[in-house]
């Protein structure tokens, strides 16, 4: 599912911070360290463009991704139904897969499943019914916890979730499980219309033994959301919440600036004359 991305949020590449905060509470802060494009995301690749093992795999598993979707109510009786591969790569013997439906009214169905690679069960996370969301919604769902920690074995999570891991590509592997293709821009600095947007931030809790990651998708026009995930001394997902904050752009009325409304210039007080030879009385002053 491919979601309109502002093209404002521009590119860097972010070093170690720390923030004050972090020093009084003696919990350390670590950004991100990447390079390359101009957003960090996933990779998606369309059905066609699957390896032939996976395709082999999910076209045998089949069967059962469809009675797992039917118990969560989903039809993939019905004409229309498309599916992608999220390249997650911590979940190794788990194919992962976003299927949607967009229905005659333009409404969206989707959900995720992670398909074994070899022995296990199909896992299915709804996600949409027809625009809605189930029950629950798909982020912070216990459901949602289950796959992504059964998915990504334990010794997975706890390397990546350290300072010099790909503790972010980690954390989106969570949200596309809860349905979104997240795309993080490297920039949130510089950008004035992402001045409340965090950049990609872990935070490592000893005293809780836990773990945080923060990160800000750009997944819609002139607005964004900030993801935070926390995660166990083990790690495993425990929480899991987001933010949706609008941008600030200076926009024109109508195409055209806004107007400049001149105030008058202030009266200049009267001046009255003195005819000549006529000197202003003086009085004295008292001593």
């Amino acid at each position: 599912m491919s979601l309109p991305i502002p093209r404002r949020c521009a590119a860097i590449a972010a070093g170690v911070i720390l923030s004050a905060f972090a020093l009084a509470a003696s919990v350390p802060v670590y950004s991100q360290q990447s390079s390359g494009s101009a957003w960090i995301s996933l990779d998606h690749r369309s059905a066609a463009g699957m390896s032939a093992a996976d395709a082999a795999r999910a076209l045998a598993k089949g069967s059962a991704i469809t009675q797992e979707a039917a118990f969560f109510g989903y039809d993939l009786s019905l004409p229309g139904w498309q599916h992608d591969q999220i390249g997650c790569p911590f979940m190794p013997g788990d194919i992962l897969l976003q299927y949607r439906r967009t229905a005659r009214n333009g409404s969206l169905f989707l959900f995720t499943a992670t398909v074994p690679r070899g022995r296990g069960r199909v896992q299915v996370v709804p996600v949409l019914y027809g625009n809605a969301t189930p029950f629950k919604t798909a982020v912070g769902s216990e459901r949602s916890f289950s796959v992504f920690n059964r998915a990504v074995p334990h010794s997975i999570a706890e390397k990546e979730l350290a300072p010099g891991g790909s503790w972010l590509r980690l954390g989106l592997c969570y949200t596309a499980i809860a349905g979104a293709e997240s795309r993080v821009p490297r920039d949130t600095d510089t950008n004035p219309a992402l001045v409340r947007a965090p950049a990609p931030t872990l935070r490592i809790s000893e005293k809780s033994r836990s773990t945080s990651v923060s990160f800000t998708d750009c997944n819609a026009p002139h607005q964004y959301t900030v993801w935070d995930l926390t995660f166990d001394g083990r790690g495993r997902i425990v929480a899991a919440g987001t933010t949706s904050l609008s941008d600030y752009a200076a926009r024109a009325v109508n195409g055209k600036a806004p107007r400049q409304k001149l105030l008058p210039e202030p009266a200049q007080p009267e001046q009255k004359p003195i005819p000549p030879g006529v000197h202003p009385k003086a009085e004295p002053i008292p001593q």
